[in-house]
């Protein structure tokens, strides 16, 4: 079930028609409002938002700060992005959703939209999977970052290993089928991780293991 009923185009120089196709494909209705209607109304919960960089970078601070802004309020995602231009934990800890590189095939930014308007993160499944380990490696090491080591000591080996998953972009089916429970354990699992890490979703659950594995 879509979890999102509108996409909001935020373009600057270059059109992203293509995606706006995509989107209404799958149901989704297509809107252009400016970037000052959505920071001044009040939040639309059925909004997801696509943000074009086009010729933006996210090393301009105007330009960051209009994303992290958005996201903020909105389930955002990058768009027409160019291939090693912007790093997937950079958009990460602004709190975009997922990147859509420019000049993707036509099926996997279909399958993008699937994902983020299902509520689910769009990475490359190597996104974290470096820091993960890294963070379970150290999880009984003397840490100086007393709060992150008392939370990562608090985590199961079941509740590592379903973070490591949700860092490659693994939806709670396709975690349960992994690990052989069911998606609704899947579920009770990341009540428990979000519980303990603070975390109110899978994008600041991600932003926490960031932090935790470089602390």
């Amino acid at each position: 079930m879509t979890r999102f009923s509108q996409l909001a185009l935020i373009e600057h120089q270059k059109r992203t028609q293509n995606l706006a196709l995509l989107a209404e494909s799958l149901e989704i209705e297509v809107i252009h409002p400016s970037l000052h209607e959505l920071l001044n109304q009040i939040p639309d919960k059925e909004i997801m938002v696509a943000y074009s960089l086009s010729s933006e970078q996210l090393s301009r601070t105007s330009t960051a700060n209009e994303v992290a802004a958005l996201a903020k309020s909105y389930a955002l995602f990058l768009v027409n992005v160019k291939p090693d231009s912007v790093k997937p934990s950079q958009a990460l800890n602004l709190g975009a959703r997922g990147i859509i590189y420019e000049n993707e095939h036509l099926d996997r930014v279909l399958t993008a939209l699937k994902v983020i308007s299902q509520g689910e993160l769009y990475y490359p499944r190597s996104l974290l999977s470096d820091k993960i380990e890294e963070m379970m490696l150290r999880r009984h090491a003397d840490d100086d970052t007393a709060t992150s080591f008392s939370q990562i000591s608090s985590l199961t080996p079941q509740e590592l290993k379903i973070i490591e998953l949700v860092g490659t972009g693994a939806r709670n089916k396709e975690i349960g089928e992994q690990l052989n429970i069911s998606a609704h354990t899947v579920k009770t699992h990341l009540s428990s991780i979000f519980r303990k890490t603070g975390a109110r979703n899978r994008v600041e659950l991600l932003k926490w293991a960031s932090y935790a594995s470089t602390n």
